[in-house]
């Protein structure tokens, strides 16, 4: 016999799969877990940061870039570097640059609609190598300061805005107040350089701006013909060098640096590679992990084969292509569980991308490079998993299954007390307690937070209510958003069927996270509390309907210049003040480092006063410490530059009213622009299924944990029985009580079991101290006993079936069967 796979070898394998059904599920379904994650995380990664292209010579495409030396981050405001680059470089060529900006767009008698633009250099078209579908794209003389203002859209905005009309070119759409012409439709999926759509010309004025000043761009070109990445990087150090020297107020500490153009977009340094890689192979650790428990249950169960391995290998098979048939029956088990964990990552990823996305208020924000199908580089990369995991499950035990104890056994074949249990698979038993045990606690807490947050449920009418985030273009920043803010507010309040309009910095429950001074500091952050802070309208608890629970309102005296009124919510009170008096207490923003700073920046020693007490906007039954401290404070909407208006709709089914929401904002000002406007209880409803989605995953990796566990002991317990059948048989037969034959036949297996958790739970209470009560919450002394207790009964009740096993064996059966 030879080496050679034969189909013969696959078709046995699957019958092995179908004789051991216990074994395939579980190990199947741990395997497929531990693929899918991995799979998952690789996929993101190839096709977010070290994706090629799908351009003309894409690998050629590169991006540039200013880093500072000191702190090795992106210095985008380049405006001047990059006309200098662009005349100077020889080894990059068609240099080009973009910035994305927002607007709103009207087509004709539409509503206005928010859209992203890329204002980009001709420049970016010459690098895609892409014709346009209609028309032109944009040229050299649309970049000059005066020329008509002209618009190039994409395939998707032909089709669903123009309903394709073939005489689009010439007609004209307005970008806030400014009116564009269209010249060109790019084709279908033409997305270059990110995610865009529309395109208007990048018009650089650097007189306008003194270095490293003026807007954040970034940089482009494609490597010219014969010139690899080592010469780009050589030529542009030395440019850079000469602007150093002549500019080193600005340009000391800035270091040129050429790039891949995904990991640019992506902001991935080149320095953080290797992080990913880390990353990457912790993920698949978890794999590993696995696929030893698994190694574990198949060299038990190769120990009732060992009389098959043993009449194998007298007909003449060598012990090459016995360990290749093991290995190609793992590989069955592998390949099916790498075909699950393919599907449940491609599928994963495309349900949370699309929630993320829906979360974030935004639609087909990937970028186009990205690709979550089944790629080639996806697949080989699954393919490669599962052959790791064969060689861990099929490979090592059929080694030491086929040992040189194998000559041993042939010399008592029909006997089953040749193979014995080695040191090392009795401490990969223990290793697999251990794990369990100190692994399962961050798991469980991890899905036990998911689950209680999501049961967090608004206190107000969530259903009355529509958002949206509001903005100015960059065009028009001297309408300013505080006038045209004014003036929304009122013309939205006269809308019949509109009850009240407010507004604050963020949707509800979303303020930004601040550490604040003048309280107690809890003794786990003696930097002080972080609390979420949000400035707001000074009738914005009125209109969400919040009790006020002690104190006053805001008034209108309180949006003066030196006023410090804030407002605090009863979580607040409950875990910053510890139930004690908030009214009239004073304290101020600081930073993580402790030195003192306003909110916005700029009031840096100003103490406010607490005023008022107002209901949580949330609340949760299972746990009300979920819910977060909050201040608040009245802020004028000219004080900030984004802001979110909130209405409240007569009626519980506000959706009708977003069209005129859009209506009215343009009507106010056209730079005003209004976000996607999404009900409050929809946005509820999105946090929730991501809590449930994470919950989900964390219950899923339990589940296999829990199945591993419980069958590696079965296999334990079993392959006990198996080694000592004869034994048992003898001491029946001598009469031994029932109990002293068990007690003596799984006394090892319960000290192996009894060590693993005494291993586990002392590296879990480890990690619980390392992450100062982190890890359990603070609660490991009820949890660690209570996940002690819950294996050791999933071991009792794996012991159940190889137990009964062992004490119906008949002592005549035993002794003629190892005669």
């Amino acid at each position: 016999m030879d080496a050679r796979v034969s189909w013969l070898d696959v078709r046995l394998g699957v019958r092995m799969l179908l004789k051991h059904p216990g074994l395939s599920l579980v190990g199947g379904l741990g395997m497929a877990v531990g693929i899918a994650i991995s799979v998952a995380f690789f996929s993101m990664m190839s096709t977010l940061v070290f994706a090629t292209l799908p351009l003309d010579e894409g690998e050629r495409i590169v991006a540039l870039e200013n880093r500072d030396a000191g702190t090795s981050d992106e210095e985008r405001r380049s405006l001047h570097d990059f006309l200098a680059w662009r005349g100077e470089l020889e080894s990059v060529q068609e240099l080009g640059a973009f910035r994305t900006t927002e607007h709103n767009l009207v087509a004709g008698a539409g509503q206005p609609e928010p859209v992203q633009v890329a204002e980009m250099t001709a420049a970016g078209f010459q690098v895609a190598r892409v014709p346009p579908l209609l028309g032109r794209y944009l040229v050299p003389s649309d970049e000059r300061q005066g020329a008509p203002p002209v618009v190039v859209i994409g395939h998707d905005v032909w089709r669903n805005r123009f309903a394709a009309d073939p005489g689009v070119v010439g007609r004209d759409v307005r970008l806030d107040g400014t009116v564009h012409t269209v010249v060109g439709v790019m084709p279908e999926g033409f997305a270059f350089p990110m995610n865009h759509r529309y395109w208007i010309p990048l018009r650089t004025d650097p007189a306008a701006h003194a270095r490293r000043e003026g807007p954040e761009i970034f940089i482009f070109g494609r490597l010219a013909p014969g010139v690899g990445m080592e010469e780009a990087q050589a030529e542009l150090a030395a440019v850079g060098r000469r602007t150093a020297a002549a500019f080193p107020e600005t340009h000391a500490q800035l270091r040129p640096v050429v790039t891949w153009y995904t990991r640019s977009l992506m902001d991935v340094q080149s320095v953080s590679l290797w992080g990913l890689a880390q990353q990457q192979l912790m993920v698949m650790l978890l794999l590993v992990v696995v696929a030893l428990n698994v190694a574990v249950l198949v060299y038990a169960r190769t120990a009732t084969r060992q009389g098959e391995i043993a009449v194998r290998s007298a007909l003449g098979a060598s012990r090459r292509r016995i360990v290749g048939q093991l290995f190609v029956e793992a590989l069955v088990l592998s390949a099916a569980s790498a075909a699950a964990g393919l599907t449940l990552a491609h599928f994963g990823l495309k349900v949370g991308f699309r929630l993320f996305s829906r979360m974030e208020m935004q639609q087909d924000s990937a970028p186009f490079w990205t690709d979550y199908g089944l790629r080639p580089a996806t697949i080989l990369f699954t393919v490669g998993l599962a052959v790791l995991a064969a060689v861990i499950v099929g490979i090592v035990p059929a080694v030491q299954a086929t040992g040189r104890r194998l000559q041993a056994d042939l010399g008592r074949f029909g006997t089953s007390t040749g193979m014995r249990l080695g040191k090392v698979w009795t401490a990969l038993i223990v290793a697999q307690v251990a794990i369990s045990v100190a692994a399962l606690p961050a798991a469980a807490s991890l899905g036990w937070l998911a689950m209680r947050m999501a049961a967090t449920r608004p206190t107000y009418p969530a259903e009355e209510f529509l958002a949206a985030q509001v903005a100015t273009s960059t065009e028009s920043p001297a309408a300013g958003t505080g006038a045209g803010i004014t003036e929304l507010m009122a013309r939205l309040e006269a809308e019949p069927s509109v009850a009240g309009a407010t507004y604050r910095a963020r949707l509800p429950g979303r303020g930004g996270l601040v550490r604040v001074e003048g309280v107690p500091a809890p003794p786990e952050s003696p930097a002080g509390h972080e609390v979420r802070s949000s400035g707001v309208h000074p009738g914005y608890h009125d209109v969400l309907g919040l009790r006020l629970l002690a104190g006053r309102s805001f008034e209108a005296a309180d949006l003066g210049a030196e006023a410090t009124a804030v407002i605090v919510n009863q979580a607040f009170v409950r875990q910053v003040l510890g139930g004690g008096s908030a009214l009239g207490r004073r304290l101020r923003h600081v930073d993580p480092a402790g030195a003192a700073g306003g909110a916005d920046g700029a009031e840096a020693v100003r103490w406010y006063e607490i005023v008022g007490v107002v209901e949580d906007l949330e609340a949760n039954p299972l746990d009300p410490d979920l819910v977060d401290p909050a201040l608040s404070y009245p802020v004028a909407p000219g004080a900030v530059e984004e802001v979110t208006v909130v209405v409240r709709t007569r009626g519980s089914a506000p959706a009708g009213f977003a069209g005129r929401m859009r209506e009215v904002a343009a009507a106010v000002d056209p730079s005003l622009r209004l976000g996607t406007v999404r009900s409050l209880a929809e946005s509820g409803r999105l946090d929730q299924l991501a809590s449930y989605g994470m919950g989900g995953v964390v219950a899923l990796i339990l589940l296999s944990v829990f199945l591993l566990s419980a069958a590696g002991i079965y296999a334990l317990m079993s392959f006990t029985v198996t080694q000592r059948r004869r034994e048992i048989g003898i001491r029946t037969a001598l009469g031994a009580h029932p109990g002293q034959v068990l007690r003596s036949v799984f006394a090892r297996a319960a000290w192996q079991i009894g060590l693993g958790l005494v291993v586990g739970v002392a590296g879990a209470a480890l990690l619980e101290g390392v992450t100062g009560g982190g890890l359990m919450e603070g609660r490991g002394v009820v949890i660690l006993p209570a996940l002690a207790l819950v294996m050791a009964l999933v071991g009792l009740l794996a012991a159940v079936g190889p137990a009964r096993r062992g004490l119906g064996i008949q002592p005549m059966e035993a002794l003629r069967a190892e005669g």
